[in-house]
């Protein structure tokens, strides 16, 4: 029964993974401009790769390699610090990077102030 149960959540998670990373890939296709793309990839597919990662953790975990499940949980830990480093250092390079008028910004807390909503 133990093993039944390991199967489900493995399964649950894995498929909420999947879920996430396909919104994620949704949200990068469709939506407008750039800084909200960026938040669609970093915010689902922060969660979608970590629901896999899990996922994979506890397979393998439960095929007798209890030190691949950490390093699972390590590789999660690790997504969490730096992807909003990442989707960050990309934002502000998009900012300095394009003309003034390629953003929908409503407030421009990073510009001069003489554009502002």
């Amino acid at each position: 029964m133990n093993e039944l149960w390991t199967d489900y959540l493995i399964l649950g998670l894995a498929t909420v993974g999947v879920i996430f990373m396909l919104i994620s890939a949704l949200g990068i296709l469709r939506l407008p401009d750039v800084f909200t793309r960026m938040h669609a990839a970093g915010k689902a597919a922060t969660l979608g790769v970590s629901c896999l990662l899990l996922a994979a953790g506890i397979f393998f975990g439960k095929l007798g390699g209890i030190s691949e499940f950490w390093r699972m949980v390590a590789l999660i830990a690790l997504f969490f610090v730096t992807a909003p480093v990442a989707t960050t250092t990309m934002a502000r390079a998009a900012y300095r990077t394009a003309k003034p008028g390629d953003f929908r910004l409503v407030v421009d807390e990073m510009g001069d102030g003489k554009n502002d909503a």
